[in-house]
């Protein structure tokens, strides 16, 4: 791309397309621009040239360079004026390399013709010696223009694209900037940072710089190393073996708990991953350490959902059918089961509603714990049925714990309704009984009660 296309193209953005979209842009030409310098724009540069004090108040020019300065202010237009000092001092060379050349040659050739009559006249040297020797300086000076000429238009075009491209390239750093910061800093509830190979910061958001401050007191800057802002040796080591894994290719995503109630404990997942320039080579490192507490609290939630039953909170089938399998694979005996069918649920709901059942049920399990306390499991089988899991539990204390909880359904009631019961059990003293067949024995005896 030359001088004129960089100009085209800026004198296109700044003159636009006069409101028409189907109109063409303006072309530049350089020789009707310099035909039409000194003219161009008057008003507008008069009106600046009054504000710079290059006229008086009776419009007349002030200082004897008045008119040089004028020719100065004329020989740019306002889209050359936008450019920076550099580039513009050197646009006139540019734009009129080849008069600037000429005239060069002109002033070259005069000189050597007044210095060679002189030097004759003083010397004495005959007329057909001087036009030699004019002949050989006037080819030296053409040949000397001629290669100066080419050699500094070369160069300063080649510092006006050089510094044009720098300018471009400083732009689209400043804008990848910009784009990456905010992404950093719109990332929810997530810390990100960057690292070189050196473990320096080489950016890093908000979030992460605060929260830096409350954990350590320490306030992060650009271009230190990250450890140094861990004052804790052991998790400066362990950090530390992390990122050396990271730079060796490796991806790593850890989750971090941090406070040790269940209910009020925060977790953080951190991810590290290296940063590849365009040959697959690491350049640096990634971490983003995102607050997942919503999460783990979500999962926890579904996972005990899954495995109790959500009016009583007890465990439900699905959850006694798994201590059902760890009982076979451990083989563990004695066994006891414990099983209570709840008398007239059905003519509860319809009499008193199912909100009464409900409150009933509760009661039930409420009942049953406070009994079993942590001899065993309370499980809601079925809707209406309850058994109590007792691993290593004879069937001496087994009949004993039945009979507790039996006692302490006599004079329960929820609004006026009373609870009752029939209660049965088994034991199995050889892993030969399953525990299937362990629970169908309770069942039995239970409805033998109920008959």
């Amino acid at each position: 791309m030359t001088y004129l296309d960089d100009l085209q193209k800026m004198k296109q953005e700044t003159d636009g397309h006069s409101g028409d979209p189907n109109a063409s842009a303006p072309i530049y030409d350089l020789e009707e621009d310099m035909a039409r310098t000194p003219s161009r724009h008057s008003a507008e540069q008069d009106e600046g040239n009054k504000k710079r004090g290059f006229f008086s108040k009776n419009g007349r020019k002030n200082g004897k360079n008045s008119s040089s300065n004028l020719y100065i202010e004329d020989s740019f237009t306002p889209e050359e004026r936008q450019l920076p000092y550099l580039k513009r001092i050197t646009l006139p060379f540019i734009q009129r390399s080849s008069i600037a050349a000429l005239c060069f040659i002109l002033v070259a050739l005069l000189w050597v013709a007044i210095s060679d009559t002189v030097f004759a006249s003083i010397y004495g040297i005959s007329r057909s010696t001087i036009l030699m020797l004019m002949l050989k300086d006037a080819i030296y000076v053409v040949v000397s223009a001629g290669i100066m000429y080419q050699v500094l238009r070369k160069q300063f075009s080649h510092y006006y694209h050089l510094e044009q491209d720098y300018e471009e390239s400083l732009a689209n750093v400043k804008k990848w900037q910009s784009i990456q910061h905010s992404m950093l800093e719109t990332i929810p509830d997530t810390l990100a940072f960057t690292l070189d190979c050196d473990l320096r910061y080489t950016s890093f958001n908000n979030r992460h710089k605060y929260s830096m401050l409350r954990m350590w007191h320490q306030e992060i800057r650009l271009g230190e190393l990250f450890l140094d802002f861990i004052p804790e040796e052991e998790q400066r080591e362990q950090i530390h073996s992390r990122l050396q894994r990271v730079l060796s290719g490796e991806y790593i995503s850890e989750i971090e708990q941090f406070g040790d109630n269940d209910l009020t404990a925060s977790y953080w997942k951190t991810y590290y991953a290296p940063i590849l320039d365009d040959e697959r080579q690491i350049v640096g490192i990634s971490c983003f350490i995102t607050n997942i507490t919503s999460l783990k609290q979500s999962q926890s939630k579904n996972l005990f959902l899954s495995y109790h039953d959500p009016l009583t909170r007890l465990g439900n089938r699905l959850y006694a059918e798994e201590l059902f399998q760890q009982a076979e694979e451990e083989e563990i005996v004695p066994y006891s089961i414990i099983s209570i069918e709840i008398s007239g649920m059905r003519r509860v709901n319809d009499n008193y509603g199912t909100e009464t059942g409900d409150r009933l049920l509760i009661k039930v399990s409420e009942v049953l714990s406070r009994c079993i306390k942590e001899n065993g499991s309370v499980i809601r089988w079925a809707s209406d049925e309850f058994i109590v899991l007792l691993p290593n539990v004879d069937a001496t204390t087994a009949e004993a714990l039945m009979n507790i909880c039996s006692c302490e359904f006599s004079g329960v009631t929820v609004n006026g309704v009373p609870l009752h019961g029939f209660f049965g059990f088994a034991t199995r003293t050889s892993t030969k009984t399953s525990m299937k067949i362990l629970l169908q024995n309770a069942e039995v005896r239970a409805t033998n009660v109920n008959m």
